[in-house]
């Protein structure tokens, strides 16, 4: 007997649900006009426009629960088109009701009595798949119903490329109806959870913003390092990735634009990062950065076009390609820092303490990823939690946020030792500078009958050029030396320095031209070369000169004839050829070192002799033709000295 009831009962229910429609949510009429549509919805695959009207006849359609995909419901990989219709009973008083849909993928339309009332995405014909926006929320039709019911009607439309890992229709749980104003409250406390949840997120989107601009600050505090700068570019594009995260919860994209824009801020910051490397520790073009730099643009090319084509036919494949892209570069990264490192490098040594378990956990997590798509397993994500609570943090999470940190705190500890190198090379080139006071005297000794002009410009802070007036106290006759050592900067200037030192000890015993040129000629073995020329004016005007490959000077105006010779330094022991004249009442020497005819303007033509000589012709002075070569275009030390010849010297 019993066995029979249940079978009648049976029977009731089956006969109950063959005719009747989806179920029906009704709102309370209370202080809380809200109700859970958490629950069973008719659904129905394929496509028709009369399954929207409500006097359509659905209880013939089978029911699925609300909180599940097709997928886990006896639809697994069905993509395509769908419905899902469900009542709604609304209390005689509420006159202002709203949907709280949960996340239904991919794309939908929303009917109320037959009437669409909003949509989500792009449908077909002109389909294209959304996401983002958090919860969205729907405003019934105002006015009376008959029997205070409202048939839903939601067209649905599930992307193809994702069927295989996720199915069509709700998500999860949890949409609601009821009060307009209350519906709106809870969305908004819907969003903030959301919001809370993936809070660290925007934490470490912040981090990476601060941290990429405060390396385009140090930039420019020193635009010679452009290491910073490929820093803060690679965490600038990390950060907007990040951010392009966030703005899910708020925001409605277009997935095939947001892929886009994703895989360049990737793409860009994995490019910027190796440059960095390359600027900081210099390691060289390796075979394996070039293949890693060729395989992630030809993810980002690969990835461009299925999006922009708008299609992806095998996203399993762009899947693996974009996870096996970045592991080439992950190895050559800790290669660069581990081989730096054992070079005794400090900046690589430091390096290596957050890169190394931000790498390592980058390449658990592609692995995994790789691993998964290939169907090798797919019990491991690559997702290794570290908190729970108040918000949750993932290893890989942690590791994304202290790397970024640790890294502008070495770069700014490499800061502060560069400008402190910097200081002490600033201390040093002072020292130089005072030094040099002795090389370019700021004030000649005096040479009755005889009127020197001098000018003197360095192309950096210390220049090679020199020269030295040393009148004799016995005789009235006045030694006069002019020399140029090659190269630049500091280094030539020490030379410099080391020259005039030892001309100053040769003049104490010796003021033959010839001797001094030999004498330092023997100082200079081995040291480096100058060019140096070497002349004693008698009193009578009588002038002795020996050149060691400098510039001859100009008499007049005109350039002498004399035979060439090799610099300082070149050969030792070699004689420097002499040449004998006489200077005549009014006469004008002028001497010159060589960065006058090398000043180079912009086109690259250099200011030559040519100019020298028509310049000298007008009878310039010293300080106009050296204005001259410097506004054309310095490139080296520039010295010019005129003598000019009263007829007499005199004793000072």
């Amino acid at each position: 007997m019993i066995r029979k009831l249940q079978l009648l009962l049976l029977l009731l229910a089956t006969f109950r649900c063959g005719f009747a429609h989806a179920q029906s949510f009704e709102i309370l009429d209370g202080n809380l006009r809200v109700t859970s549509l958490d629950g069973l919805w008719r659904f129905h695959t394929g496509d028709d426009p009369a399954w929207a009207k409500p006097d359509f006849d659905d209880s013939k359609w089978p029911l699925l629960r609300s909180n599940k995909d097709w997928n886990q419901q006896g639809y697994n990989g069905y993509s395509g088109m769908a419905w899902y219709r469900f009542l709604v009973t609304v209390p005689a008083r509420l006159n202002q009701v709203s949907l709280l849909l949960p996340a239904i993928r991919t794309c939908y339309e929303v009917y109320a009595d037959g009437q669409l009332i909003g949509s989500f995405g792009k449908m077909p014909p002109n389909k294209a798949p959304y996401g983002g926006g958090g919860r969205q929320t729907y405003k019934l039709p105002a006015g009376g119903h008959s029997g205070g019911q409202i048939e839903i009607a939601l067209r649905v439309w599930q992307f193809s490329d994702w069927a295989a890992y996720a199915g069509g229709g709700p998500a999860s749980g949890g949409g609601l109806v009821g009060d307009t104003r209350q519906i709106e409250s809870r969305r908004s406390a819907l969003q903030a959870q959301v919001f809370w949840h993936g809070s660290f997120v925007e934490v470490l989107a912040l981090l990476q913003t601060l941290a990429g601009l405060g390396a385009i600050a140090l930039f420019l505090l020193r635009r010679k390092e452009p290491e910073y700068l490929w820093l803060g570019l690679a965490m600038l594009f990390y950060a907007a990735d990040n951010w392009l995260q966030v703005s899910l919860i708020s925001v409605v994209w277009n997935l095939y634009l947001r892929d886009a824009v994703e895989i360049i801020f990737l793409t860009g910051g994995w490019l910027a990062i190796p440059i960095f490397y390359l600027k900081l520790l210099k390691p060289g073009r390796s075979r394996l950065l070039n293949i890693s730099i060729a395989l992630l643009v030809a993810n980002l090319v690969i990835a461009l076009f299925a999006d922009f084509a708008g299609t992806t036919q095998h996203p399993w494949l762009l899947n693996l390609i974009g996870a096996l892209s970045g592991l080439p570069m992950s190895v050559w990264i800790l290669k660069v820092l581990i081989s730096k490192a054992r070079e005794g490098s400090h900046d690589a040594r430091l390096l290596l303490l957050p890169q190394l378990p931000y790498t390592i956990l980058f390449l658990i997590a592609d692995i995994a990823q790789v691993t998964g798509q290939l169907g090798w397993q797919s019990s491991f994500s690559g997702y290794i939690p570290l908190t729970s609570t108040p918000f949750p943090i993932s290893l890989q999470q942690a590791a994304d946020a202290l790397f970024p940190i640790a890294l502008l705190a070495i770069l700014v500890l490499r800061f502060s030792r560069t400008r402190g190198e910097e200081e002490r090379y600033a201390s040093e080139f002072a020292s130089a500078r005072s030094v040099q006071q002795f090389l370019i005297p700021d004030h000649l000794p005096a040479t009755p009958g005889l009127v020197i002009d001098s000018v003197y410009r360095p192309a950096r802070e210390v220049g090679g050029d020199f020269f030295q007036v040393l009148p004799s106290a016995t005789d009235g006759s006045v030694l006069i030396v002019v020399g140029d050592v090659a190269g630049h900067g500091l280094k030539s200037g020490m030379l410099a320095t080391l020259i005039v030192g030892a001309l100053r000890t040769a003049h104490e015993f010796t003021a033959e031209p010839g001797r001094i040129l030999s004498l330092l000629n023997k100082r200079m073995e081995g040291r480096g070369l100058a060019t140096c020329l070497a002349l004693r004016i008698e009193r009578d005007g009588n002038i002795v000169l020996a050149n060691a490959g400098h510039l001859p000077p100009y008499l007049n105006g005109r350039e002498l004839a004399m035979e060439g010779a090799l610099p300082l330094g070149a050969i030792p022991g070699i004689d420097f050829p002499v040449l004998r004249f006489k200077l005549a009442e009014s006469d004008t020497l002028m001497l010159m070192t060589d960065g006058v005819a090398e000043a180079q303007n912009a086109a690259g033509q250099l200011f030559g002799f040519d100019r020298i000589d028509e310049m000298l012709r007008k009878g310039v002075a010293a300080s106009a033709l050296a204005t001259a070569a410097q506004e054309f275009g310095q490139e080296d030390d520039i010295t010019v000295l005129t003598l000019s010849f009263a007829g007499v010297l005199a004793p000072a």
